[in-house]
């Protein structure tokens, strides 16, 4: 049993009314405590997924809702990490459509030494 499963057991003992009937070693709380930990750890993790800088499980919907990779990064391997950056940057980044905001994004995905020219 993990510390959370222990405390999920604990907290259901307390729940439950006083009185002989409720054995200490109870199937029914052996059985609910550890699914009740699941379902909060995986709580938790969603809350870090909810950020596209770290997520994992849900990369691909947000890069698919974000149209990544673009024909910019389409024959260009990627690992997670760079992934999450570009689609980071896609979604959290304010600017302008100026030259000095196209040259940060530059910069964000890996091209310091490209230039703009402006017609």
């Amino acid at each position: 049993m993990t510390n959370l499963d222990d405390e999920y057991t604990q907290l259901l003992r307390k729940l439950l009314p006083p009185g002989p009937t409720w054995d200490e070693e109870d199937p029914l709380i052996k059985w609910l405590a550890p699914s009740l930990a699941q379902a909060h750890q995986h709580a938790d993790s969603l809350m870090i997924e909810i950020n596209p800088a770290q997520s994992v499980e849900l990369i691909n919907r947000y890069e698919k809702l974000c149209g990544l990779p673009d024909k910019c990064l389409a024959n260009r391997a990627q690992t997670l990490e760079e992934r999450q950056q570009v689609l980071d940057a896609k979604v959290n980044t304010v600017g302008g459509i100026n030259e000095a905001f196209f040259k940060k994004q530059l910069e964000i995905f890996g091209y310091p030494t490209e230039t703009i020219e402006q017609f």
